[in-house]
């Protein structure tokens, strides 16, 4: 039985509860305050929350977005309490996000993510379908709370066509050609070099490490290596106008990315 009463929220005390909840999950850092809240759900904003009873236990914020004639919802902010992580919270509350900017004429939610969080990429590209075509260096500058531990804040554009599908379609794969090289270093995957050749090849792979956050309490500078790696082959490839629009789990240490020409 799903726990989980997944609802718009528009009460003004349930409001504060997801200003006090930003709170606890971020320590005050980095959130979005109750009057923007406010602002944003009279003026074309969505905020979701994720009940147990009357216990605050996630929420997803959006507000819109214009950009090239081209009107869309910008989800700004997801976050699950800890103890409901990993049982398709995340995923529902997206799905309830969808079904609310569609009725409120949206035909496209727009985010950025963190390349390097292969849970993330999982569930907005493998699951979602979202596609990205941009990438964000250091986005935000050097953000030093407990998430993003230091390093640069590249940023994936992720775009969320509500209209279509979320098929995940990986090719075959003698048709994909890997181009970031990688070895273990004690028991953590640690990149090499990278190789683009572009030579009439439609499919790249690009590895992801499943658990950034344990190699970065452990050895930054493997961490830092694999934020590099990953700026350089995705600028490289989007350049040449591929895209992000597929995600491969593994059995290893290690997921991947799958671009596509086509």
């Amino acid at each position: 039985m799903n726990p989980y009463l997944i609802r718009e929220v528009t009460d003004k005390k349930e409001i504060e509860k997801v200003v006090e909840f930003q709170d606890v999950i971020w320590n005050k850092r980095n959130t979005t305050p109750y009057p923007f809240l406010i602002a944003s759900l009279h003026n074309g904003g969505i905020l979701i929350g994720a009940f147990i009873k009357e216990e605050l236990v996630g929420f997803c914020y959006g507000f819109p977005g214009f950009c090239q004639n081209e009107v869309y919802l910008v989800s700004h902010m997801m976050a699950v309490q800890e103890e409901h992580r990993d049982g398709g919270l995340g995923y529902k509350m997206k799905v309830k996000q969808k079904e609310i900017a569609l009725k409120q004429g949206y035909k496209k939610i727009m985010w950025t993510f963190d390349p390097l969080e292969s849970r993330n990429a999982y569930l907005n590209i493998a699951k979602l379908g979202g596609i990205v075509k941009t990438y964000y260096p250091n986005h935000y500058g050097i953000m030093n709370d407990e998430l993003n531990g230091g390093l640069p804040s590249d940023r994936f554009l992720l775009e969320w066509d509500l209209k279509k599908s979320s098929v995940d379609c990986i090719p075959a794969e003698e048709q994909i050609q890997s181009c970031i090289s990688w070895e273990m270093v004690e028991d953590m995957p640690s990149p090499l070099s990278l190789e683009i050749n572009f030579n009439q090849v439609d499919y790249y792979k690009i590895p992801v490490p499943k658990d950034i956050h344990k190699i970065k309490e452990r050895d930054f500078v493997i961490a830092e290596k694999w934020r590099f790696q990953l700026r350089d082959a995705f600028k490289h490839l989007f350049d040449k106008g591929f895209r992000l629009e597929a995600f491969q789990t593994t059995n290893n240490l290690v997921n991947y990315y799958i671009v596509s020409s086509v």
